[in-house]
């Protein structure tokens, strides 16, 4: 499946050339009325506002009647306008319990075919969470729980929905990412806790800021990150992880806040708080971590050396409470430990003398350490590397960075990146690094010794 991109529905739709055909089927037996009929035959029609319009026109039937339209016909138009029209003409029953079950039924039917399509699911998904009908919600929960337990697909239509739900940025989709928080899977499921939280804050009004500070006691790691990141954006602030003090502030300060001009909501270098463990400056904040590191050829002498010297501060530092390994590389990857490990005394120890023995020779095959970091339940990967790929299972900077966006898709891992003597701004190595942490919630820190 690709990457969803766009406002909501169109997001779900994108990708129509590479969704396999929609396996819904709607039920036979159309009222043969007048509206019905105008409907399909501008619904039908060559001109979008024209099949707009059709969609639109079907407000005016019973809900039973019209929806059995719009999912199959609104949901899979190749236009943006349309499919967004059959989403907000849907959202006109959302309390309707007759609508919702056939909704429901619908959305069980995707996810059961063999070829289920995304291009409905989502969409489905997102039109139900918007229904403040208790029954609805009830039955919408216990399926989207088993939806994201049964497979990875199921954590990417969630998890899919949430970022679409962002990008809209109003109170109907605040209200409904608020409802996602109640879900067990959201709860269980680190990329589904980032995709809501990081919607959350993609939603510019005041009672978006106030559900993230109250969310601050049960988030910790690179997701509590994101939300500190963001307050003391938009507050010029630093209160730390101190939920009461964002609070208490808020209190004092709501009636007048308003947001900055520009709000930078993606991820940024900023000063570790005391006592938070760093890597090249950069902060550890993650709960579960990988270290990549680059011991190629390329990094003999004084570049290993300093590298390794970081990396056992960086494990020094790190709380009791963290866990974590290492993968290092150069022809091929290899790992310290075949788990994460706590960061205990006796384990920091064990990392600083297998750290101590690297040494450098061979090519620098990126991708393999990458895959090799991503088979760990971590919420951070640290990459330090001073060459561009040229070995392993996938060479090409391009096809790398495709490869891993595709597999961080479900996963949400912030990929932090260290360039040493990455050479000009701009050449190949930069670009990768920079490349690398742009895409995956990380952030860039070029060294030049």
């Amino acid at each position: 499946m690709r990457e969803l991109r766009s406002v909501l529905l169109a997001a779900m739709l994108a990708a129509s050339a590479g969704w396999p055909a929609a396996a819904f089927d709607p039920d036979e037996g159309k009222p043969d009325r007048s509206v019905i009929r105008t409907a399909q035959k501008q619904i039908h029609s060559q001109i979008i506002a024209e099949r707009v319009e059709g969609i639109k026109r079907l407000r005016d039937m019973p809900a039973q009647d019209a929806v059995k339209l719009i999912v199959p016909l609104g949901f899979t138009d190749p236009a943006e306008d349309v499919r967004r029209a059959a989403y907000e003409t849907l959202l006109t029953w959302k309390d309707d319990r007759q609508a919702n079950i056939f909704l429901l039924k619908a959305l069980e039917k995707e996810t059961r075919a063999n070829k289920g399509s995304m291009t409905l699911i989502a969409p489905l998904i997102a039109v139900l969470l918007a229904s403040e009908s208790a029954d609805t919600w009830q039955e919408l929960g216990k399926f989207l729980d088993g939806y994201a337990a049964a497979s990875n697909d199921g954590v990417a239509a969630i998890a899919i929905v949430a970022d679409e739900l962002g990008k809209q940025a109003d109170k109907q989709s605040l209200e409904s990412l608020k409802r996602m928080t109640r879900l067990k899977c959201y709860t269980g499921t680190f990329a589904i806790r980032r995709a809501v939280v990081q919607a959350m804050i993609l939603v510019r009004l005041p009672e978006a800021v106030q559900e993230l500070m109250s969310l601050l006691p049960d988030v910790d790691g690179e997701i509590r990150g994101d939300i500190l990141r963001h307050l003391a954006a938009v507050s010029g602030r630093s209160f730390g992880p101190d939920g009461k003090a964002w609070l208490e502030w808020w209190d004092k300060n709501k009636d007048d806040f308003k947001f900055p001009a520009s709000d930078v909501t993606t991820p940024t270098a900023v000063a570790a708080s005391p006592g938070t463990p760093t890597y090249y400056g950069l902060a550890i904040q993650a709960r579960r971590i990988v270290f990549v590191l680059d011991i190629s050829g390329s990094m003999n002498g004084s570049r290993l050396m300093t590298a390794k010297r970081e990396l056992m501060q960086a494990i020094d530092g790190l709380p009791e409470e963290a866990s974590f390994n290492i993968v290092v590389f150069s022809d091929h990857a290899a790992v310290w430990q075949r788990i994460l490990k706590p960061a205990t005394p006796a384990m920091k120890k064990a990392a600083r003398n297998f750290v101590a023995v690297l040494y450098a020779g061979g090519h620098t095959a990126a991708y393999d350490a990458l895959d090799a970091a991503f088979r760990f339940d971590a919420e951070a990967v640290y990459f330090l590397s001073d060459g561009a790929p040229n070995a392993g299972k996938i060479a090409s900077p391009a096809a790398i960075l495709a490869a891993v966006a595709q597999t961080n898709r479900t996963r949400r891992i912030s990929i932090y990146t260290i360039g040493i003597e990455p050479g000009e701004p701009g050449g190949p190595l930069d670009m990768f690094v920079k490349t690398l942490a742009e895409q995956n919630f990380g952030v860039y820190r070029r060294v030049d010794q």
